[in-house]
């Protein structure tokens, strides 16, 4: 490869093209003092200074004293790849902590999955445990048949005792009147609820509450929460649309 190229290579890595120049001629010697390098290299002495500076910080020569003088020898360019993948290891961590602050920026959706009945009852409780309005689609029957009449009793608490307003679609099937009973025995919250049409069908239970979206399916105890504004507020415009035509 000739000089010229490799001043190119040298300058895609970010060196100048005159602090490139003296790296290759300290490559081509043990070590050499400003004076030599300058006439080597052609460059002037205080631009020597100027560059090999830049070298210094950017770990492509260092500085090796000899007596009283300092010299200057070429770090060996496998030394200097090895630097170069450490700076990028750094840029990719970088990267990583920009994607993430760009991703809340543009409101990416975070959607986390769960399964098994604990961590389904684990979402109840912290749903309902919090403060707000929430509305939802409800699939009694299906409900039953992994959790007991206690257990939405003590959901049906919660909710009476933290959120402003429930607003319940329920699914018409044998256990409504069971649910309305338990519901009825919690008063003092702002709950109300209406009846789909009999041929409406679900085994999925539809939570949504302030910016978060969470879609229980009871028949196999499987959950998605989907946190994202816009999502949250598309699925609370199909609950009202549902509830005024009720």
């Amino acid at each position: 490869m000739d000089k010229e190229r490799l001043v190119r290579e040298l300058e895609s890595l970010g060196l100048p093209e005159k602090a490139a120049a003296l790296y290759l001629v300290l490559l081509g010697k043990q070590r050499m003092g400003v004076a030599e390098l300058a006439r080597e290299s052609g460059i002037k002495r205080a631009t020597c200074y100027e560059y090999l500076d830049l070298l210094l910080k950017k770990e492509f020569v260092m500085r090796v004293p000899v007596g009283k003088r300092t010299l200057y020898a070429a770090v060996a360019p496998l030394k200097v790849l090895a630097q170069f993948k450490r700076q990028s290891e750094q840029v990719e961590h970088a990267l990583i902590a920009l994607s993430t602050l760009h991703e809340e920026a543009v409101h990416k959706p975070k959607v986390t999955f769960y399964e098994g009945k604990r961590e389904i009852k684990r979402i109840y409780e912290e749903l309902f445990s919090t403060v707000g309005d929430i509305a939802t689609i409800f699939p009694p029957a299906t409900f039953f048949e992994s959790f007991t009449e206690t257990e939405y009793d003590e959901f049906d608490k919660l909710i009476t005792d933290h959120t402003f307003t429930s607003r319940d679609l329920f699914v018409a099937d044998k256990f409504y009147k069971k649910i309305q009973q338990i519901r009825e025995s919690n008063p003092g919250a702002k709950k109300t609820g209406k009846k789909l049409p009999d041929w409406f069908a679900s085994n999925v239970d539809a939570l949504i509450f302030k910016d978060t979206v969470a879609l229980i399916s009871l028949r196999d105890l499987s959950a998605l929460v989907i946190e994202n504004k816009d999502i949250a507020e598309l699925f609370r415009n199909m609950h009202a649309f549902m509830w005024k035509e009720l």
